[in-house]
């Protein structure tokens, strides 16, 4: 079984990389890919770099080299729904893009206004922060090129979107996924309330948000590790 993991930023893939056994790797479109096993699951994992077109080319990359099972994007995100608490984990249910005419775009494949994670997944990230006891909540996800940066730009996202986080990655990863019908999640942790510039959030230390993102996702790998042998024996 193969999983690629992305993150946007070098902090989303820090844990995961550090966990690899045997690890190796290699590079291409931009990219430094990070390979070795956890859990009798071969992972790949590399920062995309931020924004929806990095995120759809990193995704693809992944893919064509590496021929994964499952993928997974993993990190930081800005809360627009005020249920979401800091350091909660949201499970991205769906994403949607918050500046785009998805009844243009729809009509090409996959043929979606809105980009769901798989259900299989979704349930084995719920399980995932059970067993570590993380806040979490499940929703859809707005994803954007533009930084959520104030209040008016928040309150308008959540109108447009109805969803409970921003980020900037998801929905273009999930559909690029959707495009090759391979099954993937997105995962986020609220970092901030998605009202602060991006001059001041910048200076922030998000580190501790982004390993708890990584630590449900190396949970979920022993989880599919676990379900890995079920089938086996």
């Amino acid at each position: 079984m193969k999983v690629a993991v992305l993150g946007a930023l070098e902090e989303e893939i820090e844990l995961l990389r550090a966990s690899l056994e045997g690890p190796s790797g290699f590079k291409g479109a931009g990219l430094e890919v990070f390979t070795g096993s956890y859990r009798r699951i071969e992972v790949a994992c590399a920062r995309s770099g931020m924004g929806l077109v990095a995120a759809a080319a990193a995704t693809q990359f992944l893919i064509d080299a590496f021929l994964p099972d499952f993928l997974i994007f993993s990190g930081i995100a800005g809360a627009l729904s005020e249920e979401c608490g800091i350091g909660e984990v949201v499970i991205g249910e769906s994403a949607v893009f918050l500046d785009a005419d998805m009844e243009l775009i729809s009509q090409d494949a996959p043929h979606l206004d809105h980009f769901p994670s798989d259900p299989f997944l979704v349930n084995l990230a719920s399980r995932a922060l059970e067993s570590l006891s993380v806040p979490h909540a499940s929703g859809a996800l707005a994803s954007s090129n533009r930084f959520i940066g104030s209040i008016d730009m928040k309150e308008e996202a959540r109108r447009k979107s109805g969803a409970e986080a921003a980020e900037m990655e998801g929905a273009a990863f999930l559909q690029i996924c959707a495009k090759n019908g391979l099954p993937a999640l997105v995962l986020r942790t609220i970092s901030d309330g998605a009202c602060t510039k991006y001059s001041s959030f910048r200076r922030f230390d998000t580190s501790s948000y982004s390993r708890q993102s990584s630590r449900v996702v190396l949970k979920i790998l022993e989880l599919l590790s676990n379900e890995k042998v079920g089938a086996e024996l």
